[in-house]
């Protein structure tokens, strides 16, 4: 695409830009992929990780990968995340009383605020060495062609009840 530009005397040069169209196109899907996951777990997920043995805290996805796994919690000063914690299980929940376990281990955490909240958010690795791997992994593949696929729902057509 010819790109003009002006300079201190009005007299211009033309160059040219080339846009790779499979990289626009991969960093599009990238974002609805990311939007989906989003929607996905804030909507229809349940999502927690267990500290203790019996204390479970809701978290939010940010985003996840077959390798890898970013949520974040909320920022609370007295009741700040267990550093002594390596294998932290992250459940999600499918039913009321159905959950796929994964294990991750912190990799890194940061601030973060968003919707003016405060918030740590923790990119962890995900262990592949337990069963629960391949479900996850196929969760994460399937996540990833949903988001190439999904359609809006714009409200366009009625449901016919008999």
């Amino acid at each position: 695409m010819p790109h003009s530009t002006q300079g201190p005397t009005g007299k211009g040069k033309t160059t040219m830009q080339v846009v790779d169209f499979n990289e626009v196109r991969a960093q599009r899907l990238e974002e609805k992929r990311r939007k989906t996951e989003r929607i996905f777990f804030q909507h229809l997920l349940g999502v927690y990780t267990v500290v203790g043995s019996s204390t479970m805290f809701p978290i939010e996805v940010v985003d996840l990968s077959e390798e890898g796994i970013a949520f974040q919690m909320p920022y609370n000063e007295q009741k700040p995340w267990p550093t002594d914690i390596n294998d932290i299980p992250i459940r999600l929940y499918f039913s009321q009383d159905t959950y796929l376990e994964v294990f991750v281990k912190i990799a890194n955490s940061r601030p973060a605020i968003e919707n003016n909240a405060r918030y740590v958010r923790y990119g962890c690795s995900v262990d592949q060495s337990v069963s629960s791997y391949a479900t996850y992994q196929q969760f994460v593949r399937f996540l990833k062609l949903y988001a190439e696929s999904a359609h809006r729902d714009k409200g366009d057509v009625s449901v016919f009840y008999l």
